[in-house]
């Protein structure tokens, strides 16, 4: 059974659930056009740190989705939100890609590299297809000398095109056994800024909003964390066989093969 009724708003995690990697999920398009039709709202709230808002509307819009960059919320955007609002500027040494670095320089941070990072007031670290030894150790030394250590996310991998990719858990886990020191806020899902940030933008109540992921461990721990309806669709990284025993805040309100199954119960 479920229970939809009165849901005005849906918040949707992207690789995994609408596409995987280039790929758009059969339905997607559909089930996402369906929702704006009846009225609801969408926000697109992503785990990915790597990858600018900018960059999910174009994708999304190639794909035949209709978004606005307000309708997209990232885990870098969550940092960038962070560190303005405690401690409103700073250099930054980034692990990460062009697409944090805009965020944080959007909120007025100084993004450094080489020796100055070693110097650096914060280290933050997403997703780096790019990531080096080199790296490693200036983040390294920065966290050592004082720099205050933030994550992106959680995430270890994510689904690729050809099978599993590491994530920003890999980098942040290669920092934290280096330095001995844990993040001071990992600020993607399961914490849940991203889905306040969300459920704000829409102008919705928790109660009135549903969210929709692939994963337990992030998406339906997180949007059980902040009291909203969690669905869990098996199209990314859990399958089917996972789901025995889950328990408490890992288990989800509904279970669907495909976000296209949505779209016949709204």
């Amino acid at each position: 059974m479920h229970d939809l009724s009165g849901k005005k708003g849906f918040i949707f995690d992207l690789d995994g659930v609408v596409y995987i990697g280039k790929t758009p999920i059969e339905g997607a398009r559909e089930t996402l056009a369906h929702i704006r039709e009846i009225g609801g709202k969408v926000r697109f709230l992503t785990n990915n740190a790597a990858d600018s808002r900018d960059y999910h509307v174009r994708k999304l819009g190639s794909m035949g989705i209709c978004c606005e960059i307000n309708e997209v919320i990232t885990s870098s955007q969550g940092v960038a939100i962070y560190l303005k609002d405690r401690y409103g500027t700073g250099k930054c040494f980034v692990i990460g890609e062009e697409g944090f670095v805009g965020e944080l320089r959007q909120q007025g941070f100084r993004v450094v590299e080489g020796k100055e990072g070693e110097r650096a007031d914060f280290v933050a670290v997403g997703v780096d297809s790019g990531f080096t030894y080199e790296k490693l150790t200036i983040a390294l030394r920065a966290v050592k000398n004082g720099a205050r250590f933030i994550a992106a996310n959680p995430d270890v991998s994510r689904p690729g095109e050809e099978g599993l990719d590491p994530a920003a858990g890999a980098m942040i886990a290669a920092l934290e056994a280096a330095s001995g020191v844990k993040p001071e806020v990992v600020i993607g899902k399961p914490n849940p800024m991203l889905f306040e940030i969300a459920v704000k933008g829409m102008g919705l109540r928790r109660n009135q909003v549903a969210t929709v992921g692939d994963r337990i461990d992030t998406d339906i721990v997180g949007g059980n964390r902040f009291n909203l309806y969690t669905i869990l669709v098996l199209t990314g990284i859990t399958k089917r066989g996972d789901l025995r025993g889950l328990k408490g805040e890992e288990r989800p309100k509904l279970v669907l093969d495909s976000v296209a199954d949505l779209k016949g119960l709204l």
